[in-house]
């Protein structure tokens, strides 16, 4: 096992994700650090290729041992539909676009499945955590990308994803302990397999 140092290279420019990991990380004292890299991202229907591709990437042009973290959305009753699009959805669709296009379903359930990959001289890692919600009937809230406005996450009380954050809700432990299922597995392993003690 090679001795780490403190820190950790983080390539992503989703400052929502980064913060989510820092926490994490910042309980076992080790510093996450963002980089925004460069990176062309595969299209696919395979998030896990995707991720995979992405943090080869990342390593690559960073030379150093790096995370990397993406989500694909799914929802049951548009099967599977959007999943790695949804970036690009949020480009294309407002939030009321999003409740026009879900308005007819019975079936409201979504899920984030949530990615975080790790990658060194010695291996590849990926950890998986799917998150459920439901669609709202309306839009709600002001922060960040469409999507955000219009769905709420179990155990939120209905709030949606954009109001937990209005509200600074977004990193209690409760919730944190709910919804950074991935980045605990990567923290957890990290730790145990990578961190040397002094």
């Amino acid at each position: 096992m090679a001795k780490t140092s403190g820190s950790l290279l983080c390539a992503t420019t989703n400052t929502m994700k980064f913060n989510l990991g820092r926490e994490l990380f910042a309980v076992h004292g080790i510093e996450l650090q963002q980089i925004v890299l460069d990176i062309t991202e595969i299209q696919g229907e395979d998030p896990e290729i995707i991720i995979r591709d992405k943090v080869e990437k990342a390593y690559a042009a960073t030379g150093q041992p790096v995370v990397v973290t993406d989500d694909s959305w799914s929802i049951p009753g548009l099967n599977g539909f959007p999943g790695p699009y949804m970036k690009s959805m949020n480009q294309w669709f407002s939030a009321d676009d999003f409740i026009r296009l879900t308005r007819d379903l019975k079936d409201r359930t979504i899920f984030i499945n949530q990615f975080v990959a790790f990658k060194d001289e010695l291996e590849t890692v990926v950890f998986r955590h799917d998150i459920p919600g439901k669609i709202l009937e309306e839009p709600r809230g002001n922060y960040g990308p469409p999507i955000l406005k219009v769905v709420a996450l179990d155990g939120d009380d209905g709030l949606s994803i954009a109001e937990t954050y209005d509200r600074g809700k977004e990193h209690e432990a409760e919730r944190l302990g709910r919804n950074a299922g991935a980045w605990q597995q990567l923290v957890g392993w990290y730790v145990a397999h990578k961190v040397v003690a002094a």
